[in-house]
């Protein structure tokens, strides 16, 4: 509705007490298509929130509004102590599609010995639908990692168009 004051109302929309209101700020954010916003959602990011359905929003809104900008910024979630938000940066890092995303995920993957979180990579690898990120994936298996179930379900997902 071309709103000239929209971003201050999502901006205060971002602090609201309910989680439901700052998720749906996210969205918004993201939904207008302006590059005012990616500040918005930085700066959300960094001071982070108690659910993490904002976070991953906001993680979201950051690839659509300003993806080359972005993901370094999102990658870098990674390795956050929370297990949750790795998973988050994960999920939407593969989400994403974005070419540029499958070293982060691979490199991570790589890193890290937490098996949860290793799943997740696969998965968010998986979700990349790129011939390099499912390749990957097959040499996973072929050199005899304990990962051949979850590479099989993600290679036959993919296969499949799911």
């Amino acid at each position: 509705m071309n709103y000239s004051d929209v971003m201050n109302e999502l901006a205060d929309l971002l602090a609201d007490p309910k989680p439901e209101a700052r998720t749906a700020a996210a969205k918004a954010i993201a939904y207008t298509g302006n590059p005012q916003g990616v500040p918005l959602l930085r700066l959300k990011t960094r001071i982070g929130d108690q659910a993490p359905q904002v976070i991953s929003e906001c993680f979201s809104g950051l690839l659509q509004l300003a993806p080359a900008d972005s993901l370094a910024i999102v990658a870098g979630f990674l390795f956050d102590p929370k297990e949750q938000i790795c998973e988050l940066a994960a999920l939407t890092l593969g989400e994403s599609r974005l070419e540029e995303a499958f070293d982060h995920l691979r490199n991570c993957w790589q890193q890290t010995r937490n098996v949860e979180l290793r799943r997740t990579l696969l998965l968010a690898i998986g979700m990349l639908r790129q011939d390099k990120a499912i390749d990957y994936l097959i040499s996973l298996v072929a050199q005899g990692k304990d990962i051949e179930r979850d590479v099989r379900l993600i290679v036959s997902l993919h296969k499949s168009g799911v």
